[in-house]
């Protein structure tokens, strides 16, 4: 394909979805009855049908050139715009799209111009995302380098009065030269790390915005796809589409595509009554499905409803019960939790097997969806009849709009969108009820847990003896959760929780906040879990009054991280190195009498076993218990690790809190 059939082909592309959705869209308002400009939809067939002979499409252009002759017929009044002739254009612009089905977009080589389009791979968008969150990361870690460097020019204060004391003039005039190096280093530093941080933060927007698209993209070709459903069931029904405005990451929209899909067979199938019933009812014979979007505070809010019969409460009982999903002998749930079940894997009300529905499996892939986009999906009736689904989903997977909480002397954050409202409770305001704290919020007894208990961290307590607490909303389940204090709000990347090579409890995240690595807690699993108190043990009483040290070795800042905050929750002092090598020479230094050490296996220069190995070699350091914390478990490398002197091997994909303090409290 030469350039410019390339470049006429990616123009053509951008035409068909310009001009197919303003033919949509004017189907649409003919099928509500709203008045259609007739000039206007015949000229966008036209211009389709030279559109497509110019890049020899001969259906496309049929198709269109079809659809140009009826309308001109009924522009003329030789013609109704009736039902039979919507539903002949509905057809004309199937045929249209079906055309040019084999249309490939091309990138077209050469100096881009204002108007051109280029199709960009998503792959490659989503690897730029994420070497910009990166280098946001290494940017932020800046601050630290200026922290280090303002202590080094106060030790230099400090020396150079030391020096002058001594009277050595030559010693006082370098140190002062020294110490001016410094300050204009000091300086240079500052302004470089201002530049660039407003750069990265340019850079990552504009990133964020190579991922957005129009939502309205989320729903192509779904009124067909109704359509023929509808013809395969026996029924009338017609999909109804809002003007849809903003845009959301491509990702979220790809992901939400085929769990959209379930739904709407869901209503087709099951919401929606054949036209003889429907007359019955008083209604016409024509369902409507009508899709609404709505964005609000970074989410996406996605709401399919239909004009059925609504639910049947009973059916959905009596299949779960058969389903096992609820026990024999247990009372009928609420409503809420009863509908909540349609979501669950192996529960549907079909009364027959096919390819539309009857498996139980089409709601499941819905929730879970929804669950792994970090959004919520309910089910409910409709205002005046009918069945309601919504999705509640980011409009973005990474940046988001976070709470920053304090327990146990750790920062956490909650995200935003989780929270109905932060407040202080009174300790008189708390009661116990089943066994479990409560306090009345709108009259309703909620169950309220001490965030330290769910992380088994230490609590604090309030100067003023009142209590700061978020109340956390998650699929209409409401739950206080009290922390030791309310620190800020930020909107912020998100990490990958995989990023933290550990399944902790709780997490959803990691973010990097002034060069510290904070953990993004999953207000689902705050909500969802049981109020037990996760508890860690509690460290031992040490024979001496020394604090005892731990050095972590990792090249992960994340895990590093993480495990610093679980062992100084504990009491420990904790120190920190990159790699092998600079562990080892930390130990040899003697600058810091160190108890016990926890090494990744896996870094540059020098791995785990490379500095176990030179540890169990060393008359001074030969003693010094280790433990290798790994996301290698095979038993191969665990044996070599013991074999090698290691004290303990924990493998990160079996890694909890409680594991490792148990571990360094047998150790030390």
């Amino acid at each position: 394909m030469d350039d410019l059939h390339a470049e006429l082909m990616a123009a053509f592309a951008a035409e068909l979805a310009e001009h197919m959705a303003g033919i949509r869209a004017a189907l649409g308002d003919a099928d509500a009855g709203r008045a259609v400009d007739l000039r206007e939809f015949s000229r966008r067939a036209h211009s389709l049908k030279g559109a497509a002979r110019a890049v020899e499409l001969p259906a496309t252009e049929a198709a269109a050139h079809e659809a140009e002759a009826l309308l001109l017929a009924v522009e003329r009044g030789e013609r109704p715009l009736d039902a039979a002739a919507i539903a002949e254009l509905k057809t004309l612009a199937d045929a249209i799209e079906d055309g040019a089905s084999t249309l490939q977009p091309a990138t077209v080589e050469g100096e881009p111009e204002a108007e051109r389009r280029v199709a960009v791979a998503g792959h490659r968008v989503e690897r730029l995302g994420r070497s910009l969150h990166l280098l946001a990361t290494q940017v932020g870690e800046q601050g630290a380098v200026a922290e280090r460097l303002t202590a080094l020019a106060a030790d230099l204060t400090a020396i150079q009065t030391l020096v002058a004391r001594t009277g050595d003039a030559e010693a006082a005039r370098r140190m002062t030269q020294a110490g001016i190096e410094l300050d204009r280093i000091r300086r240079l530093h500052g302004r470089l790390y201002d530049t660039l941080d407003r750069s990265t933060a340019t850079l990552e927007r504009d990133g964020e915005r190579l991922l957005l698209q129009p939502v309205a993209t989320l729903f192509d070709g779904y009124e067909r796809t109704v359509r023929d459903l509808a013809a395969a069931e026996g029924k009338q029904v017609r999909l109804q589409l809002p003007d849809m405005v903003g845009e959301a990451d491509r990702r979220v929209l790809n992901a939400l595509r085929d769990p959209l899909l379930h739904v709407l067979r869901n209503a087709v199938r099951h919401g929606v009554e054949p036209p003889f019933e429907r007359r019955r009812t008083g209604k016409p014979d024509e369902a409507t499905i009508m899709i609404g979007t709505r964005i609000d505070r970074g989410r996406l809010t996605v709401t399919v409803r239909d004009d059925g019969a609504g639910l049947d409460d009973a059916a959905i009982e009596r299949r779960a019960r058969a389903a096992g999903l609820i026990p024999a002998d247990a009372r009928p749930p609420r409503s809420t939790a009863l509908h909540a079940l349609l979501f669950e894997q192996g529960l549907s009300t079909a009364d027959r097997l096919d390819e539309v529905a009857g498996r139980g499996i089409g709601l499941s892939v819905v929730a879970e969806t929804a669950r792994r986009l970090h959004g919520t999906a309910t089910i409910a009736p409709a205002p005046g009849g009918g069945t309601m689904v919504r999705l509640v989903v980011p409009v973005a997977l990474t940046r988001r709009t976070l709470l920053l909480v304090e327990v146990g002397g750790t920062l956490c954050a909650v995200p935003a969108d989780a929270l109905r409202h932060v407040r202080r409770i009174a300790p008189a305001d708390l009661s116990r009820s089943g066994g479990a704290t409560v306090l009345a919020i709108d009259g309703e007894a909620v169950t309220v847990d001490h965030l330290g208990d769910r992380m088994g961290l230490p609590r604090a307590a309030a100067p003023d003896g009142t209590l700061p607490a978020i109340v956390l909303v998650s699929d209409g389940d409401v739950r206080v959760i009290v922390v030791d204090a309310l620190r800020d709000v930020r909107a912020v990347l998100v990490g990958d929780p995989t990023a933290i090579a550990a399944d902790v409890p709780l997490v959803l995240g990691t973010v990097l906040l002034d060069g510290v690595v904070v953990l993004v807690l999953d207000p689902g699993a705050l909500v969802r879990g049981g109020s037990s108190a996760m508890t860690l043990p509690v460290a031992a009483p040490e024979e001496d009054s020394r604090r005892r040290t731990i050095l972590v070795v990792d090249d992960s800042i994340t895990t590093r991280t993480l495990e610093r905050s679980i062992l100084e929750a504990q009491g420990y002092r904790v120190l920190v190195e990159v790699d092998g090598l600079a562990g080892l020479e930390r130990l040899r230094s003697g600058r810091d009498a160190i108890d016990l050490l926890v090494a990744d296996v896996e870094m540059p220069r020098m791995d785990g076993f490379g500095l176990l190995t030179a540890i169990r070699n060393d008359p001074a350091l030969q003693s010094l218990p280790v433990v290798m914390m790994t996301s290698r478990n095979s038993p191969d490398d665990i044996e070599r690790g013991l074999s090698l002197g290691a004290d303990a091997y924990v493998t990160k994909q079996d890694f909890d809190q409680g594991m490792l303090i148990a571990v360094v409290q047998q150790l030390i």
